[in-house]
Formats: C-alpha cells, structure tokens, sequence
C-alpha cells in the first residue's frame, strides 16, 4: 500500500476511489487487469455504491449495524470491500456468511474478481469439507454460518475477526441465532469487534432490540434507483377475462404449478423481448420435469438444472454466458446471494421443499411448503439487476397477501440436538437460559436434551460430556458421531467413518440422471447390493472404487458402473478428514480397518448401525411390505431404491424419513431384536402410549418378549447339556 494510507476504521471514500483507480494492485504490486476495470465500471453502476461514504460513517461511529435495502442493489459483493480496506490495516479477519455454501463460493469467487486477485489470497471461503484460503493471508473470508460457529464455539470473543457480517439474515438458520446470541455477548467484551446484519427482507426492530445493549444498533436502510419488477399473479378461476400479453395467468381446472411454469416459459419466449428466464421449483424432481417439459417445447432454449444435489461443475453452468437465450431452473438455492447474469423474467411457484422436525414423532420430515412474502420477493429480485424485469407469481394475490410476512425461523422446526452442543460447547451450559433470538419449543428442547444423554453426551445433569464437546466439534452430526464411536467398539471404526463420510455429502454417489433414472437403477446399485444393508451398499461400491489400481481410469470405471467419480472423490476428501479427526480426537493411533474375511464383518457393520442409529428404526408390519416407526408409530415404505425392498426383514434402521406423495424410509439397514432390546430408548415408559395407558405399539413389546424367551430357552438348553455332561 505505498501509493495512498488508509487509516483502521477513519478510511475516506476518496482514499478508496484513489485506490481503485490506480494503475497498480496494492494487494499484488502488479497492474490492474482490463477485465477488473469493467467490473468496476459495473459496480460503481450499483445503488450501494452511491451510498459508500453514508456507510463508512455509520460504521466509524457504530459497533452492530442493521443493513437493509431491496434486492439487487450489491450488498452481499460490495459490503464486505468496503469493510476491507476500512480494517485492512488492522490485518484481522473479515467473516461474511452465507446460509448455503453455492452462495459462499460464487460471492468470494466474484469479489475476488472485483478486487482482482486471486480466489484463495486476499479474499477466499469455506465451508464444511471443502476451503480455499491461505489462513494467514486471506483477510476477506466467505462462509456458511456453520463454519463461523464452529470457530466461535472455541473462541466466543473471534479474536481473530475485526468484522462480522451475517448476510441474508432473514433465513434465520440454526447456526445464524447462535451466532447472533454469541456475537451479542462478543460485542460487549471487544469494543474493537463490529458487527453488520444485512438482508433485504429483515425483521429491523426485532433485530433492533436484540441489539439494544450496550448501544442501540441504528438500522440502515440503503434507497436508490434500482431497475422495477413488474409482478403478475394468476387470476382466480371466475375472472376468465385475461391474456398473457396482459401479464395476467389464467389458471385452468387440470394445471399445476410445473404446468403453467412451462406455458410461461413458451410465452416468453414468443412474445417477449429476449432475456433470461429464472424459474422456481420446489424440489429436484420438480426441477428435472420441468426441465425435461421446457426442453421439448422450446429446443432453442438452453435449459439448465440448479439445486444443491447437483455437482459442481453443472452448478457452474447457469453462471456461464451464452449467445442462447437461458433458462434456468432451481429450487430456493437460487434465492439469495447468487447472481445469475442477464436474468429478466423470474416464474415463481410460491413453494419450497423444508426439513421439519416434529419432537414428539422425532422425525426430520422433508415436506413441500409455500414461501412466505420475505422468499417471494426475494424471489422477484433476482429479475431486474440490468435491465427491468417481470415476476410471474404462480398463485393470487390474495394468495400472497395470506403468506407469512417473514420465513419461520429454522430453530422453531429443526432438531436441535447439535444446537444444544454447539450452545454448550461455546461455554452456555443452561441452554433454556440462552439469550434466543426466539426461544425453541420446550419439547425439541427436552426431545433433544433426552436422546443426548442417550448417547453419553449429556450427563444425567444435561451437561456437556468429552465426548459431547468432542461432538459439537466434529463436522458431522452427532448421531453419525455416536455411530463411529460405536463402530470402535465392535472393531469397525473405519467402515463407520467410511459410512459417515458417505452420508454426509449431500449428493448419491450412484448416477441417476432423471432421462435415464430406471436405466441406471439396473446397471449401478444392484451390482454392489448387500441384502442386509444398503449402507453396505454404499461401502462396497466406495470401496471398489477406492481400491482401484493408480492406472485405472477411474472416471470411465465410474461411468461403466453407475457411478459418480466426483461424487466419490469427495467421499474421499470427507473421509480424510473425519479419519483424521478421530485419530487426532480419539488419541487411537492407528484405526485399522475390519477384516473382510472376518466371518463377524458384516454383523459388526450392522451392530455398530444399530447401536448408533436406534433414534432412527422401524419395524414391519406383520403381513405387510409397510413399516412402523418406532415409537412414533409412522408407517412408511422401504425406498424402491433399497436393496430390502421385498425382504420382509422384521427390523431395520434407517437414515431418513422422505415424505412426498408417499412416505419412504430411505438407506436401511436389517438389525435384530436383540441388539436394540435392552436400550433405554426401547424401555415401556418410553413408548407411546393411548388414553387407556396402554403402550400403542404392543407388538414392539411382543417381539422383544419372543427374543427374551428364545433366549432364556437356548441358555436353559445349555445348562441342561452341561448337567448331563456332570
């Protein structure tokens, strides 16, 4: 930095834009790129960019800051530089989170880009098994707000931050409540730290008095000329009066949602002028449909895919620029933070597919929803960021106006048993004492209090264990924690990792593209099949794949078998990690793994599933090809992906809970009674019960009394055996 000095948190808007506008990179020494001064010619287009010298201000005089504006005006890229060279000189860190990680890396990517250096230097991200920064020359970090709180979780005062920004706070994560408690406790203790919540879409006065001690937080709210959005609605039935040229959408007795979607793509695309189509579908197979639908009518048209399942390199695609006129569908991971170039008209559905906990059935349960006002217009501003734009809503305004105003926060239906850890593990032990931006249910709470200790990571005082606290550090969740710990008890440790790595990525490693979804059920799956395990399943073809020879192909061996070799590689990486954590954790040395030719392999494997995974089990209705949850008393289908589908195994685990048109109980694994019987967990007072007092499921109970007796008369067997042998 020869050329001009900034002074920490006294810098100018002129000291920048001199900066800026230099021929040499202070970061680099090198010179500016062509390609950086168009993109500071187009930032300096942004309505947040007029209001610089308005911000550093406030930040000068304010420690918490509350940032709102409408859409589109740049505060996720632009923000976080202003910030940069205000704290440069203190060479602490800047942490800016995102709730999901696709928008984490595109916006480090981009400002990396602005700032014309390189993505990993100056300015990088990270998240969960994957980072690209150099900890000690990357000051400007991109993060999910996961990643923050595990730092905060070892050092509640960020001693290594200067700034915090949560972007896109109106989501209201898990992760992002615990950070805002810690950060409000963090600000009292460090006068140097500042703090910036920004949204478009925020609740600014609830947030306010959050943040009212030891100063209020003052709410800036950023104005300007930003391009206008028209919004269409669907009109009711008995107003049969409109056309498409007239932006409104009638909507027939046999439409649907993907229906009407693809009618408004076609008309776009004929009487329209040109611009990039962003379209809103609540789930992956939603996305791929309507896909598949808008390919076929209009084959001019370059269609792309955009969810979280997808690999990296096809996310990348919608990015990318094209002569072709583009639509892009997606389901709400293109909501916020994600710039997609060029975008003009923007179809919104109105729903979204959430992961909602009930306590008292203690079922993650994935279910289709509608948005609330807060998505929808954060939906409708991603039209209109280089020219104005039309939203077509797929629902009546009266629809709309019956929304929720904001997004139900994630702490009202998640399961909390990893927030109860992380709260803990960051020194709160009384978790109902809490400083809640909005206080959990009481029966999540004790749901998740009570299975904790099921797992040993609660004692019987509800207060963090070794083990917990080694937990709520692990990047997995506790669950597949606990099932690795158990894996080292029945001497298959590294088959759990290799398992838990498996499960965590949110991607299948069998390729199943949806043209050619049956086509692949035949030549990927059934050739690592176990008839026992589908997550044995998945052991046998991650580990075909990583004991390939070094001069094997393997992305062609991938493709000839149904597989995904980026999939798989990042299997790899998380198993890296995880198997160096639990050495590290664990103090074990060397985690050796079991021996295939062992004849208890397999029955290790499964006892290890089932003492892990016992929250998560179901039992067959006599009979039937139907399952019960057990004691939620559920009923559900085996996954037709399932390698058990037909066997008619009494009991099975399984790692989640699918609800759509039908219930399905995906990823399972065939355990016997008498590996789960003696559990807590499975004792009569904790079973469900009817209003006569009765225990609902009567035929758990007669199924470990079976067990208990078949037991009872192999041991009086033997004893009389020895008698006779006296």
């Amino acid at each position: 930095m020869r050329h001009v000095i900034v002074i920490r948190n006294k810098t100018t808007v002129q000291q920048v834009t001199a900066l800026e506008n230099g021929q040499t990179n202070p970061l680099t020494e090198k010179p500016y790129s062509e390609h950086y001064r168009k993109l500071l010619e187009q930032r300096r287009k942004l309505p947040v960019h007029f209001k610089r010298g308005e911000f550093l201000e406030m930040y000068h005089k304010y420690q918490v800051i509350i940032l709102s504006s409408d859409t589109g005006f740049g505060k996720t890229t632009q923000i976080p530089q202003f910030v940069f060279w205000d704290e440069y000189q203190s060479k602490l860190k800047i942490a800016c989170t995102q709730p999901r990680r696709l928008a984490a890396k595109s916006a480090a990517t981009r400002v990396a880009k602005e700032m014309d250096v390189a993505l990993g230097q100056q300015v990088g991200y990270k998240f969960r098994f994957e980072s690209m920064q150099v900890e000690s020359e990357t000051q400007l970090v991109y993060m999910t707000d996961g990643k923050l709180l595990v730092d905060a979780m070892m050092d509640r005062t960020f001693s290594k931050y200067c700034c915090i920004i949560v972007d896109e706070a109106h989501e209201r994560t898990v992760p992002t409540d615990i950070l805002l408690a810690l950060l409000k406790d963090a600000v009292q203790l460090r006068s140097d730290l500042k703090v910036i919540i920004m949204s478009a879409t925020l609740d600014t006065s609830k947030l306010q008095t959050y943040f009212s001690s030891p100063h209020k937080a003052p709410v800036y709210h950023i104005q300007g000329e930003a391009y206008h959005v028209d919004e269409f609605y669907i009109r009711g039935p008995a107003q049969s009066e409109s056309s498409l040229n007239q932006g409104e959408i009638i909507q027939g007795e046999s439409s649907s949602y993907l229906e009407d979607s693809v009618r408004i793509v076609e008309h776009i695309q004929a009487h329209r002028e040109p611009g990039h189509i962003l379209v809103f579908m609540p789930g992956e197979s939603d996305v791929e449909q309507a896909c598949e639908k808008i390919r076929i009518k209009c084959q001019d048209m370059l269609v792309l895919p955009l969810y979280s399942a997808l690999s990296s390199e096809h996310q990348e695609r919608v990015f990318a620029s094209t002569s072709k006129q583009k639509c892009v569908v997606a389901t709400n991971i293109a909501e916020t933070s994600l710039t997609i170039d060029g975008i003009v008209y923007v179809i919104d559905c109105g729903l979204a597919k959430e992961m909602v906990y009930n306590p008292r059935a203690r079922l993650r349960i994935l279910q289709t929803a509608p948005i609330s006002q807060a998505s929808a217009n954060q939906r409708k501003g991603r039209a209109g960021r280089t020219r104005p734009g039309i939203c077509f809503r797929l629902y009546t305004q009266d629809m709309f106006n019956q929304l929720q105003p904001c997004t139900t926060p994630a702490i009202a239906r998640a399961e909390l048993k990893s927030a109860v850890l992380q709260v803990q593990r960051a020194g709160s032990f009384d978790v109902w004492a809490f400083d809640w931006l909005d206080k959990p249910a009481p029966e999540a709470l004790l749901r998740a209090i009570e299975e904790l200790k099921d797992m040993g990571f609660l004692d019987q005082h509800a207060k963090i264990t070794a083990q917990g606290r080694q937990a709520a550090e692990s990047p997995i969740d506790p669950i597949w924690y606990h099932t690795i710990l158990k894996g080292i008890t029945y001497g298959c440790a590294m088959e759990m990792i290799a398992i838990a790595a498996l499960s965590s990525t949110q991607n299948s490693i069998f390729v199943r593209p949806f043209e050619y979804r049956y086509a692949a059920d035949i030549i990927g799956r059934p050739q690592f099949a176990h008839p026992f395990s589908d997550h044995i399943t998945l052991l046998n073809a991650y580990s075909a794949w990583s004991q390939l020879a070094k001069n094997v192909d393997k992305a062609s061996w991938c493709e000839a078998h149904g597989l995904s070799d980026r999939i798989l590689r990042e299997v790899g990486s998380i198993h890296r990690q995880l198997r160096f954590s639990f050495t590290s954790l664990l103090n074990k040395g060397d985690l050796q793994p079991a021996k295939f030719s062992d004849p208890a392999f397999v029955t290790n494997i499964r006892k290890a599933l089932a003492a892990g995974l016992f929250f998560q089990s179901a039992i067959r209705i006599k009979g039937e090809d139907r399952y019960k949850t057990v004691p939620q008393n559920f009923e559900a289908l085996l996954s037709p992906e399932s390698a058990l589908v037909g066997a008619q195994h009494e009991w099975i685990v399984f790692t989640e809970f699918k609800m759509s048109a039908k219930q399905y109980l995906t990823t399972c694994t065939r355990v016997e009674p008498e590996w789960i019987m003696d559990l807590p967990y499975f004792a009569e007072n904790r079973m469900l019960k009817g209003r006569d007092g009765r225990v609902k499921q009567e035929y758990v109970q007669q199924s470990f009394a079976r067990v208990r007796e078949a037991l009872e008369d192999e041991l009086r067997a033997k004893d009389s055996t020895i008698e006779e042998r006296k």
